[in-house]
């Protein structure tokens, strides 16, 4: 299967033209991606993430979580809510690559709300041996 870049480049090619505010940041060969959006885009960031990994799902193992409250705890202080949300975790088998991506409904102690897509890319992952890998 020929595909048009990673999963990371290709979840992010669909979801900028929601992007109020993106950030994506390199460390040696592991990449992260955040994507802060309105709202009233959840469905439209939801099928954009699902129709990206429609092209990985004869090759990957996918796991997707239904996320139904939480929080962000940053140094021991409740800072944000979180109203809904979706992971999936995605091992792509030809690429080696580990993927974790997380959709979230945020709401901060204001009430106001956004919705935040965060993914993680690690082909560096020790998901898989040297030798499963083959010869670097």
């Amino acid at each position: 299967m020929q595909d048009s870049g990673t999963l990371l480049d290709i979840i992010y090619g669909g979801l900028e033209k929601h992007a109020q505010q993106k950030m994506l940041n390199r460390y040696k060969n592991i990449r992260s991606l955040f994507i802060r959006t309105h709202p009233d885009k959840i469905e439209e960031v939801t099928k954009e993430i699902e129709e990206s990994l429609e092209k990985f799902k004869g090759r990957s193992e996918i796991i997707k979580l239904l996320v139904s409250e939480g929080y962000f705890m940053d140094t021991g202080i409740e800072t944000l809510k979180i109203e809904y949300g979706l992971i999936w975790e995605v091992y792509d088998y030809p690429s080696f690559t580990h993927y974790l991506i997380r959709l979230l409904k945020i709401v901060n102690n204001n009430g106001k709300a956004w919705v935040a897509v965060y993914i993680d890319e690690n082909p560096d992952t020790a998901w898989w041996t040297e030798e499963e890998r083959g010869s670097l």
